[in-house]
């Protein structure tokens, strides 16, 4: 796991029809640009109160399963690479799951090294020896993270994907391809802890 610039990367997302979209808080959202192909997933605990976007077909997930939907999405995937890119700034990431991972040797190897980092949003780049790691990661920010500002974003640069982790208890999936989008909610609605909904 390594950190690569913020710009560069972004460039190449770019390419994948993901632009950057940043609110009056600072927030950045990372969103593929609206299209026929373009497919809205949304996970949520009955609790949460974050809104899925417009068209998104909706799946009830029970809090303490969303950090294995996400796992089980990643798999879906098969990406040679992630990026983890922050809603914020990394330091809101890295103070929500400092008690969290501090037995998990990978991150605290991250974390050593996440010193000039932490008031960046330079993507987190990992590679699939990682995903355990990132796994981890995402768990411990749905038990401990407080904030919209500790979300997490975790896209590639080799397929039109976003899957934005909403502390909350959601998850926001965007998929620029209609039949990996159709494979992945198959194997969503597939799972015995899912309960579809009506699409809003």
């Amino acid at each position: 796991m390594e950190f690569v610039g913020y710009g560069e990367a972004i460039e190449l997302l770019k390419e994948q029809g993901i632009e950057e979209i940043e609110d009056d808080d600072g927030r950045v959202s990372l969103q593929l640009i609206a299209g026929d192909e373009v497919r809205q997933l949304h996970l949520t605990c009955r609790e949460s109160e974050c809104e899925p976007r417009e068209g998104a077909a909706v799946v009830m997930v029970e809090r303490d399963q969303l950090p294995e939907a996400v796992e089980n999405i990643i798999q879906k995937l098969h990406l040679s690479q992630m990026l983890l890119i922050p809603v914020a700034k990394w330091r809101k990431v890295f103070d929500a799951v400092a008690f969290s991972m501090v037995d998990n040797q990978d991150w605290q190897a991250v974390d050593t090294a996440a010193t000039v980092e932490l008031n960046t949003r330079d993507p987190l780049l990992c590679e699939p020896g990682d995903f355990h790691t990132v796994n981890a990661l995402v768990k411990a920010l749905f038990g401990a993270a407080e904030s919209v500002e500790q979300g997490l974003m975790i896209t590639t640069t080799a397929a039109p994907v976003m899957v934005e982790i909403v502390p909350q208890g959601a998850v926001r999936i965007s998929v620029g391809n209609a039949v990996l989008a159709d494979e992945l909610a198959a194997t969503l609605h597939s799972r015995p802890w899912a309960r579809p909904e009506a699409s809003s």
